[in-house]
Parts: structure tokens; C-alpha cells; sequence
């Protein structure tokens, strides 16, 4: 083997393939980017990176986010959320069409490079302003380390969908049906907001969204268990952005029957104005909404880390960065020494619970690593 193309990792723990499988004690081989192998942690060679109290994961998605926000931090806090982002009178959108072109690339830049901190693999990043507003988070996005894949679905406007990955809107209600489909057929992926609020949902939003074929469904936090029934006969996705949901004073998302009746979702942190790009903090989050409906199976923690480091991903039809033999090296190195979780009696619920940025070492895009 060529030394300057391998690598080993040793680790007490990994989180392993689309079952996220637990393997204690383990190496992972690394030759041109590509893991060979996955072997016991005896088998590692004297120069290798990791200990027996390393963690490695997957790379989780963040499967909605408004990443131009981040221009403006911690607006409106006394506001409801119509008086800040309804479309298009809400204040989001006087302070959106008000930024420089220069400016829209370098805060959408500074929120790229602080997902790919926090240990990142893709955003799904809602832009407004038509054309330009996805042109510019491809650019943004051409200047931040290496390892963070981007999909920019682009709210119609002025050139879209140009530079535009698919479409992504506010609410099915902004737009009459027979555009809303000739949108959704114009595009490889479609997703919108639903019933994120009381008076949206009971408008008819999520039977537009369906009737018109929106492939994935943003927010939920108002449907009832009928509406998840035929999201899932429907075999739509849905990305739940809890802590958004709270910040504006709604309810939390009906996540118990969402994972009784078997949807697959995403996490999303949604508005960057007000929540940084932590899948961590929005995976806790999630549980503990769970929790507050009554849901205390161990099952929600499996679902959880599901949704962040696979659904997220397939739902827009992309490949999971998962950590198996003959794929791509793309997966998160934790130092986990002090936190309890090996002897944590439930170790997903112990994931979701006691993971969070400061125990963060490394991060590997296709075998290249960076300490953050």
C-alpha cells in the first residue's frame, strides 16, 4: 500500500451501514479516499488515528434550512412569525431584497462554513430572491473547505430557477394549482412548507401540496394523525424542524405518530436568523419532543439518527455518507471519553442525548481529514 493513500482509525464505537449498526472496538481502512475495510481494533497499525474512546458517525444532513437569513441574527424576537417571514410582506423579505449581491455570498459563506464545523454532509438550503438567490449559494458554497454538499432549491423569482437544484416555496396557498404543478414538473425535486401553522393547515395547505406533487413536506407541526396517514400511503417525506417550531411559539411537531406510522423524515433548523446550523441540538430537540407527547419507546432515538444521517439524504434522492466497507470515507470522529456512553443502557438514545459539537474531533470528506 501506498502510505500517503492510507489510513487507519480506530475507534470504541462506530455507527455502522444503512442500519446503523453498532460495532465495538473496531479499525476502519482507508486506501484512496475509499473505506477498505472494517476490521478489530487489534488489527490497527502503529500509525493510526484514535483511541479506544472514539466515536465515528455518519455525517448527518440538514434537511431544510434558510441560509440567507444568517444576514441578519436574532431579528424580531418579539415578533410572530407572519410579521417576520410570511411571503411577501413579512419583514425577511424587505431585509432579503436590501442586501448587496456581495453580501448575500459572504453570509451565506459564514453559515456554509459553520454547518461543515459542526460536522455537516449536505443542507438543503431554501432560497428566496428567484435566480440570484441560488446562484449565490453556489458561490458561496465554491468557497468553504471541501466536504459539505449542497442542494439549492430556489423559491420562483426574477431568472429561476437558474442555478436552482429544484423548487422550494413558502406555501403551496402562495400559488394557484395549475402553476403550483407546472412548477413541480418543471423540476427534479419539489418541496414546500406545510401546516407549519394553525391557520395554513386549516386553509387545505397539505392537500394543494399533495394534489399538485410535492415530493417533500416541510414542518407538519399541525397535522393530525389522518394527514400523516395519507402522507404516508402517499409515501411523501417530511423534514420536522422542531426548535423553529418552538422559537415561534408553536407547537412542537406530532413526531409520536410520525413514528408510529413508519414516515420517513428529516431534521431541519430552518431559519438562520434565529438557529445555527446544529443537527445535534435539533436531533435532542426532537426527542424530547417525542417525549412531551407521551412517545417513550427507545425507538424514537433509532428513528432520530436515522432521519438526520440517512432520510435526510434520501428523500432528495442522494446517497447517505454511511460507514461500510467500499464507500466513500466521509464520516465524523467524536471523542466520547467522559460523556457516559459506553455505558449508556440505550447507546442511540445516549447518541442523540450527549453528542454535541464540543465533542467533535475530525471530520473525514473522502479519506482527507480536518481537525475542527
Amino acid at each position: 500500500m501506498n502510505e500517503s493513500s492510507t489510513m487507519a482509525v480506530k475507534a470504541g464505537l462506530i455507527l455502522s451501514g444503512e442500519s446503523l449498526e453498532l460495532i465495538k472496538d473496531a479499525c476502519i481502512w482507508i486506501k484512496d479516499g475509499v473505506i477498505e475495510t472494517i476490521t478489530s481494533s487489534a488489527s490497527c497499525p502503529t500509525r493510526h488515528i484514535g483511541t479506544s474512546s472514539i466515536l465515528v458517525t455518519p455525517q448527518p444532513a440538514l434537511a431544510h434550512v434558510h441560509s440567507m437569513d444568517h444576514a441578519f441574527p436574532e431579528y424580531g424576537i418579539n415578533k410572530d412569525i407572519s410579521e417576520l417571514v410570511a411571503y411577501p410582506s413579512g419583514e425577511k423579505h424587505a431585509r432579503l431584497n436590501a442586501l448587496t449581491r456581495d453580501k448575500m455570498i459572504a453570509y451565506t459563506a459564514e453559515y456554509y462554513r459553520y454547518a461543515w464545523r459542526l460536522g455537516v454532509g449536505l443542507v438543503v438550503d431554501f432560497r428566496e430572491l428567484g435566480g440570484l438567490g441560488c446562484t449565490t449559494a453556489k458561490e458561496a458554497h465554491q468557497v468553504i473547505p471541501e466536504g459539505l454538499s449542497l442542494l439549492v432549491l430556489g423559491r420562483p423569482g426574477p431568472e429561476w430557477p437558474k442555478g436552482c437544484d429544484g423548487l422550494g416555496i413558502s406555501s403551496p396557498l402562495d400559488y394557484p394549482r395549475d402553476e403550483l404543478r407546472k412548477l413541480v414538473t418543471s423540476v427534479p425535486i419539489a418541496a414546500t412548507h406545510i401546516a407549519e401553522t394553525r391557520e395554513t393547515r386549516e386553509q387545505g395547505d397539505l392537500e394543494i401540496a399533495l394534489d399538485t406533487g410535492f415530493q417533500v413536506l416541510i414542518h407538519g407541526t399541525y397535522l393530525d394523525g389522518d394527514d400523516i396517514a395519507t402522507i404516508s400511503s402517499e409515501k411523501r417525506s417530511l423534514v420536522m424542524c422542531t426548535r423553529s417550531n418552538m422559537w415561534h411559539s408553536l407547537q412542537v411537531p406530532p413526531v409520536d405518530v410520525i413514528v408510529k406510522l413508519g414516515i420517513d423524515f428529516g431534521l431541519g433548523t430552518d431559519n438562520a436568523a434565529w438557529l445555527p446550523p446544529d443537527p445535534w441540538g435539533e436531533a435532542m430537540t426532537l426527542l424530547l419532543a417525542g417525549r412531551l407527547r407521551g412517545y417513550k419507546e427507545a425507538l424514537l432515538a433509532k428513528r432520530v439518527l436515522e432521519g438526520l444521517f440517512i432520510h435526510g439524504y434520501t428523500m432528495y434522492g442522494l446517497e447517505p455518507r454511511l460507514i461500510e466497507e467500499g464507500v466513500k470515507a466521509s464520516f465524523l470522529i467524536w471523542n466520547v471519553e467522559d460523556t457516559g456512553l459506553y455505558r449508556a443502557e440505550d447507546v442511540y438514545v445516549g447518541m442523540v442525548k450527549r453528542l454535541m459539537s464540543a465533542r467533535l474531533l475530525a471530520r473525514i470528506d473522502e479519506g482527507v481529514i480536518s481537525w475542527v
